[in-house]
């Protein structure tokens, strides 16, 4: 059973240093919302107080069950975070995960 996500993965940046600050600034407009989808590669977004980030995937995942696909899905989004962190020169802690589940949603009709 293939099970489509949408991750979004936040976190808190830890021990930012004065050259990693201002380096995060002087990029923020390509990360800021404005910049915010969910593609395989991820994106990775921030705000200018440099306080808290998110990384945003699309994920494919094959289990046998929903609830296997779920955890799998929650691991491979947290795993890519923090190697996406780390890859930055970055360090952070992850403080939450979320995921919607593409089949899973509900499409509303237009009311008549």
């Amino acid at each position: 059973m293939s099970r489509t996500y949408r991750a979004t993965v936040r976190g808190r940046f830890e021990h930012l240093t004065p050259a990693q600050r201002e380096r995060l600034r002087a990029e923020q407009d390509a990360h800021g919302m404005f910049a915010a989808r969910f593609t395989p590669e991820g994106t990775f977004l921030y705000g200018p107080e440099l306080v808290g980030y998110q990384f945003r995937y699309l994920l494919s995942v094959d289990e046998g069950s929903p609830e296997d696909a779920d955890l799998l899905a929650r691991m491979e989004a947290e795993d890519l975070a923090a190697a996406g962190i780390v890859d930055r020169g970055l360090r952070g802690r992850i403080v939450d995960t979320g995921l919607v589940c593409i089949e899973d949603m509900k499409i509303r009709g237009r009311p008549r």
